[in-house]
């Protein structure tokens, strides 16, 4: 199942599109400029492939959780993401040279200072530069997956946390036995 996260006030019967770009947190959009220069759009929506809490539910009494069975979008790492953001973040117009100097001066230094490498510096370490890495480790299928747009009534299952919740959702038209009623607890 693969899931996404949505406020209620940004739920509609039909194809979705990400949030207008001068609504991005501007800390986070070279980073998403950056990735959509590999998978060929900006802004993105993201799905996370069997993990329901990597998608924020838990951030909004107000968010909808929308599984779908099949999805076909470009794959991001999870993990590697997370390990890409600080420099992504930390650049203004961030390329691929950028972070193959990054992982490599990066690496250097903790080695120098008797460090162990994390996995993920590890494979750096045993990929033959910065595509093969991003081709082998970062793009890949194991969590989640960003598309450019999300038709939400084709979805299978729909999480909501109330009764009223369910009621609008019904009124929009999704389908009665998809919309679900579930506790699902903040942080």
């Amino acid at each position: 199942m693969y899931y996404h996260c949505r406020d209620l006030k940004h739920v509609k019967y039909g194809k979705v599109y990400p949030a207008p770009v001068d609504s991005l947190d501007k800390d986070f959009l070279p980073a998403y400029q950056w990735l959509g220069q590999h998978c060929g759009f900006f802004p993105q929506i993201w799905l996370s492939r069997s993990v329901s809490r990597i998608t924020g539910i838990r951030n909004s009494r107000e968010h909808i959780l929308f599984g779908f069975e099949h999805v076909q979008g470009f794959p991001v790492s999870y993990d590697h993401w997370e390990f890409l953001l600080n420099p992504l973040l930390n650049r203004p117009k961030p390329d691929d040279q950028y972070l193959a100097e990054y992982f490599t001066e990066l690496s250097r230094d903790l080695l120098a200072e008797g460090e162990e490498l994390d996995d993920i510096l590890q494979q750096w370490q045993h990929s033959q530069g910065i595509d093969d890495f991003l081709q082998r480790y970062v793009f890949v299928e194991r969590n989640q997956v960003v598309v450019p747009s999300l038709n939400l009534k084709s979805a299978k299952e729909i999480i909501c946390r109330n009764e009223q919740q369910r009621k609008k959702l019904r009124r929009m038209g999704f389908i009665e036995d998809r919309v679900k009623i579930r506790n699902i607890g903040q942080r």
